[in-house]
């Protein structure tokens, strides 16, 4: 199966294409965005590219502080606990002596339960700011925090999944790594991209190719185009360089074919006239027998036709007539038939090549043996074989 490579519409000073063709792919180097035509074909919808994996990578480096705070937070909630238990131990021992003191000392009743009162409160405010606080820890087991939550570390996240059901994502990070994991020891196997949930539609997705070396990306989550392939591009430039110097080529084959034509042509006219005067002659020389001659007097031969004689054993042109030209194609064993002339002005043509049409100049032949190649127009209006290329923006 031949490997197209397609170039996609491409930009490196428009943020946006204003507009792109139904499902025509775009990507801008300004905005590090990828672009797909609308269904309608009157805008550009984004569907990814460089700016969206640096957004991926803000959220992974937020979701490891976030990660690192929660286990922060467990930590002072041990403390926090411990703390607890001391003030209601210690609120227990206030009241405790305030309650001793109370019925040892009936004369100073008053000022003790003042005391006892006031110390009790203190406990329970103690108590109560304590019992907050664990609350609205986040225990080490896990839970919802409600409000915002600010992490000065950083953060691990150690699960299987993150998610963040979020609509708008910052990140700080300017490159995103994906694959971290691999030691860099090792050499790389896995792919790696992004994948863009489409719902009741097939997902669609930006991958790194490990085994090809390329990047790929998918509108229907089953064909996979490549991207960028140095390897395609070289020798994209190579076939364009060979179709340059077979074009040459055939150009001068064709100058030299048409002067070749020329001389033929006046070499044809003169072997005509040839002939016509040796009919002639011959005609005048044998016709020594004038009995019963019934040939009317005319001109013979015309633009479109010769004279034919038909002579008697005596040699006595017995008629005369004018036949058209009618020459078979095996008749003509040596030239090249000048396009005026309804020819291609050249002998041979590349094998597995298209003519092109020159004016009245000698047919050229446009080939390729790059797999892949189709025949395209470019900017001069001249039909090339070359890989398919969007254009820019």
């Amino acid at each position: 199966m031949a490997n197209t490579v397609i170039q996609l519409k491409h930009s490196t000073v428009t943020a946006t294409p204003t507009t792109l063709n139904i499902g025509e792919p775009a990507y801008s180097y300004s905005s590090n965005t990828l672009f797909i035509g609308t269904p309608a074909g009157t805008g550009s919808i984004a569907i990814g590219g460089k700016f969206y994996l640096d957004q991926q990578g803000l959220i992974y480096t937020h979701a490891n502080a976030a990660f690192a705070s929660a286990n922060s937070a467990a930590t002072l909630q041990s403390g926090i606990n411990a703390t607890q238990n001391t003030n209601i131990t210690n609120a227990q021992n206030t009241g405790d002596a305030a309650f001793l003191s109370g019925n040892t000392a009936a004369t100073l009743q008053a000022a003790i339960n003042t005391t006892q009162n006031t110390n009790i409160t203190n406990a329970q405010n103690t108590g109560d700011a304590a019992f907050t606080t664990a609350n609205n820890a986040l225990p080490k087991v896990g839970g919802t925090i409600s409000g915002s939550l600010v992490i000065d570390g950083n953060l691990t996240v150690s699960g299987t999944r993150t998610y963040a059901n979020t609509t708008s994502v910052q990140l700080g990070d300017n490159i995103i790594t994906l694959n971290a994991e691999i030691p860099s020891g090792l050499p790389p196997t896995e792919n790696a991209g992004i994948e863009v949930n489409r719902g009741s539609s097939a997902n669609v997705s930006l991958v790194w190719n490990e085994t090809n070396d390329n990047w790929i990306a998918t509108n229907d989550g089953s064909y996979f185009y490549v991207l960028a392939d140095a390897a395609v591009d070289a020798t994209q430039n190579a076939s364009i360089t060979s179709v340059t110097n077979t074009a040459t080529a055939a150009f001068l084959a064709a100058n030299s074919a048409a002067t070749l034509s020329a001389a033929i042509n006046t070499t044809q006219n003169t072997s005509i006239e040839a002939v016509f005067s040796l009919a002639n002659g011959t005609a005048l020389i044998a016709n020594t027998d004038v009995t019963n001659i019934s040939i009317s007097s005319a001109d013979h031969g015309s633009a479109s036709g010769v004279a034919s004689f038909r002579v008697a054993a005596n040699g006595r042109i017995v008629s005369a007539n004018t036949t058209t030209i009618a020459l078979d194609a095996s008749a003509i064993t040596s030239g090249a038939l000048a396009v005026a002339r309804g020819g291609t002005g050249v002998g041979t043509h590349t094998t597995n090549g298209v003519l092109l049409g020159q004016g009245t100049s000698a047919l050229q032949t446009a080939s390729s043996a790059t797999e892949g190649h189709v025949l395209t127009i470019n900017n001069s209006g001249v039909p090339t074989f070359t890989h398919l290329q969007g254009g820019t923006f």
